[in-house]
């Protein structure tokens, strides 16, 4: 079909550069046609995406309906040969947290299909979620890539690792990219070790809206040092704030990746599987070390319940090298739940799971 078919108006050359922008600003706001002037007269135009060059269309931004891109992060060495092979994965939506059970719409091959992969999907890119082992006998060409495969709203999206000399990866490279670790010395970050972590659930079969605590002890070197509390910046007069005034309404709450405190042991709980997000009490990181002060070292904190941004929740421990938590977690929906608490140190992080069966 020729442009004229297509179009049903016949475009002098000289109007297509006003043509063109008439119909682009059309298309940003989700017109189908747009009207155009051609010599002294006017002519409806139907509007034909393949008119319109990819580069010229409008980036979005989507809340739902896009897929989920599996990420393969590198490799590492183990001290036995053997390789670690890390992924995360970019769910390209803004919102929508999606649920993909393992399985044939989220699975490895060849070999097992489960190797340990997250089936809730939370907004946007999540680096290292996880790292699945390779042995040494693993080939170091294309064909010999594990790959992971999800489907998402209809696209087949694959990461395929291997070890491609490239892609090996080390600490630095893992804490950079978690934005973590900044401020210390490459000799501290080589000699520090992840914290260790113990989980355990009050219950593991629960109803809809029953309560589940969540218990979590911490361990840890005494590494990484603490760093200076970073002092606050009053804001410029013009840019502050009035007091007293209501707080500005936000109707469409946008997901933020929590990050770990800067100082001593945190602790995070998220839904690894599951068929629908979880309500956690306390939300967001739990931090061991309170960062209240402009100045000064840190101080550390015990028993409090409070979960203010820069407020200790740890129950037991100096915060450093040992800290303990309590979570309340509660379910919406029916389901096998398996929960992961990410501990943090301020440097490196530490998986740990539990799994929860929730009922009507």
């Amino acid at each position: 079909m020729n442009r004229q078919a297509r179009t049903g108006v016949v475009i002098n050359p000289r109007d297509r550069k006003a043509m063109m922008s008439v119909l682009w600003h059309r298309l940003a706001v989700g017109s189908v046609a747009a009207s155009v002037l051609v010599g002294s007269g006017q002519a409806v135009a139907q509007v034909d995406s393949r008119d319109v060059p990819i580069v010229a269309q409008p980036q979005q931004r989507f809340d739902s309906g896009q897929d989920i891109q599996p990420i393969y992060e590198g490799w590492t060495r183990n001290d036995d040969g053997s390789y670690m092979l890390h992924f995360g994965y970019l769910n390209r939506n803004y919102q929508e947290q999606p649920s993909v059970p393992v399985g044939r719409l989220n699975y490895f091959s060849p070999g097992d299909q489960d190797r340990g992969q997250p089936a809730y999907f939370y907004p946007r890119t999540q680096h290292f979620q996880f790292e699945v082992r390779a042995p040494a006998t693993m080939g170091t060409s294309f064909d010999d890539a594990l790959v992971w495969t999800v489907v998402h709203h209809g696209s087949e999206q694959k990461a395929y690792g291997w070890l491609q000399p490239e892609w090996e990866i080390d600490v630095h490279t893992i804490t950079s990219n978690q934005g973590m670790g900044s401020g210390h010395s490459l000799e501290t970050l080589n000699s520090n070790e992840p914290p260790a972590v113990t989980v355990s659930a009050s219950h593991t079969t629960v109803n809809v809206g029953q309560p589940v605590t969540l218990s979590v002890a911490l361990a840890d070197d005494e590494l990484p040092p603490v760093r200076p509390i970073r002092p606050r910046r009053d804001p410029l007069p013009a840019l502050k704030r009035p007091d007293n005034l209501p707080a500005i309404p936000d109707n469409v709450q946008r997901y933020r990746r929590p990050q770990p405190p800067r100082n001593g042991l945190a602790l995070l709980w998220v839904v690894y599987r599951g068929p629908a997000d979880a309500e956690f009490e306390p939300s967001g990181y739990q931090r061991a070390v309170s960062e209240g002060g402009n100045e000064g070292s840190p101080s550390v904190r015990l028993g409090s319940t409070r979960n203010a941004a820069r407020e200790s929740t740890s129950l037991d421990g100096d915060g450093l090298t040992s800290a303990t938590f309590e979570t309340v977690v509660r379910f919406n929906e029916p389901g096998t739940y398996t929960l992961r608490a990410w501990a943090s140190d301020s440097m490196l992080k530490t998986p740990a799971d539990v799994t929860v069966t929730v009922t009507d």
